[in-house]
C-alpha cells in the first residue's frame, strides 16, 4: 500500500453523560485526556462499563461528547461527521456486507471516495495480499472462517489509508489459537505501516502484547497511561495492579517512604522495595506470583499450601500465611516434586519485583 499520512490524536477533558442517567451519577466518560503520538499503538483497557468503548465511539464520531475536544493533527473532529474523519474502524462483529464478495467488501470505501476509484483494483489486490487473502476475492463472507472474515475487515480498513485506525474488540469472537495468531498479524501490520492505532479490549494479554502504551480505565476515568511493562511492574493504583495480571496485596501500616524507596518486613525478612510517590503510612505491598519462591520445610514454616494448580509450563500455588493468602507461580516445575495441599513451606520475595502502593 502507498505511503499515507499518520495522525496524532489528542483528547482533551472528554466527557460523556447520557441523557437518561441520574444527574448525580458519574458520567460514562469522565474527563478523559490523552495524547496519542503519530504511529503509536495505544490500547484502552478496562472492565465492562469503564468507558473505553464509549471513548472510542466518540473518537469515531458515533457518539457525541457532552463536553471536551477531539483533534487529529490539530483539526477539530467534532465538526466532522464520521465519514469525513480521517479514520477507519474494525468492529467486533466484522460488519461485512453478506451480499458482497470479499473483493467488493474491501473495495467499498474506495468506491465511496471518487478520487480513489482509478486504482481501485490494484489497491484492493495489494490489501488482500497483505492480509494473506490472495485468491479469495470472489468468495462471500459466509464461505470464510472467522479468522478470514476478520482479515477482510482489516483489509477494508487499511485500503482507504486512514490517518488513524480504530479497533473495537476485534478478536473477541475468535477462539484462543486464532486470537493469538491475529494478534501477531495486527501488530506486524501496524508496525509495517506505522499507522496510529487505538484499540479497545478487556483482555489483558491482548493489551500487553499489542501496545506501545496501555490506558487503564475505571468508572469512566483514566487510572494510568504507561508502557505494558510499567503498568505491570509499577501500577499507579491497587486497582491497576489487581486488574493487570495476578498479585498478592499485603497491608503495610507502618511503611516509611524516602526517595521512592521503603523498608518493609515480609515473612520475617526486611526488604528494601520501590514505592509509589504518593504512598504514605497506610500502604499495601504488591507481590507478583512469579516473584515468590516456595520451599518445603520440615519445621514450622511461614505458610501452608492450600491449593496447587499444574498448568504445564508452571504451577500456581495459594499459600495461607498469617499475613494473608499469598499467590506463587513456579515456572518449569519438577513434576515429581510438586507440592501438595497441606505442605508447610517457607516463602521468599524478590524485593526488586515488589512494589509499595497507597492503600486507596
Amino acid at each position: 500500500m502507498a505511503d499515507h499520512h499518520v495522525g496524532r490524536v489528542v483528547l482533551t477533558d472528554l466527557v460523556k453523560r447520557y441523557e437518561n442517567t441520574d444527574p448525580a451519577a458519574r458520567p460514562a466518560v469522565d474527563g478523559v485526556g490523552l495524547d496519542v503520538e503519530a504511529g503509536e499503538f495505544l490500547t484502552l483497557l478496562g472492565p465492562s462499563g469503564c468507558g473505553k468503548t464509549t471513548t472510542l465511539r466518540m473518537i469515531a464520531g458515533f457518539e457525541t461528547p457532552t463536553s471536551g475536544a477531539i483533534a487529529v493533527d490539530g483539526v477539530d473532529m467534532l465538526r466532522l461527521p464520521p465519514n469525513k474523519r480521517p479514520m477507519a474502524m474494525v468492529f467486533q462483529s466484522y460488519a461485512l456486507f453478506p451480499h458482497l464478495s470479499v473483493f467488493d467488501n474491501v473495495a467499498y470505501g474506495l468506491r465511496i471516495d471518487r478520487s480513489r476509484r482509478a486504482r481501485l483494483a490494484e489497491a484492493v489486490e495489494i490489501a488482500l495480499t497483505s492480509m494473506n487473502l490472495t485468491g479469495l476475492g470472489d468468495r462471500f463472507p459466509h464461505q470464510l472462517s472467522g479468522g478470514q472474515q476478520q482479515r477482510v475487515a482489516l483489509a477494508r480498513a487499511m485500503v482507504v489509508q486512514p490517518s488513524v485506525l480504530l479497533f473495537d474488540e476485534p478478536l473477541s469472537n475468535l477462539d484462543a489459537k486464532f486470537r493469538e495468531q491475529m494478534r501477531r498479524e495486527i501488530r506486524l501490520l501496524q508496525r509495517r505501516m506505522g499507522i496510529t492505532s487505538l484499540y479497545v479490549t478487556h483482555d489483558q494479554s491482548e493489551a500487553m502484547s499489542l501496545s506501545d502504551r496501555v490506558v487503564v480505565m475505571n468508572a469512566g476515568r483514566v487510572e494510568q497511561v504507561a508502557t505494558p511493562a510499567e503498568v505491570y511492574t509499577r501500577p499507579a493504583s491497587v486497582f491497576v495492579g489487581n486488574f493487570i495480571g495476578r498479585a498478592t496485596f499485603l497491608p503495610v501500616p507502618d511503611a516509611v517512604v524516602r526517595d521512592g524507596r521503603a523498608r518493609v518486613r515480609v515473612f520475617g525478612r526486611e526488604l528494601d522495595v520501590a514505592a509509589h510517590p504518593d504512598t504514605g503510612r497506610g500502604a499495601v505491598l504488591m507481590i507478583r506470583p512469579e516473584s515468590v519462591s516456595v520451599t518445603p520445610v520440615s519445621e514450622e514454616g511461614c505458610g501452608v499450601v492450600r491449593s496447587a494448580v499444574y498448568l504445564g509450563a508452571g504451577v500456581d500455588y495459594e499459600v495461607e500465611t498469617d499475613e494473608g493468602t499469598v499467590l506463587a507461580t513456579v515456572a518449569d516445575p519438577d513434576v515429581d516434586r510438586l507440592l501438595v495441599e497441606g505442605t508447610k513451606v517457607g516463602l521468599e520475595v524478590d524485593a526488586s519485583r515488589a512494589y509499595l502502593l497507597p492503600r486507596g
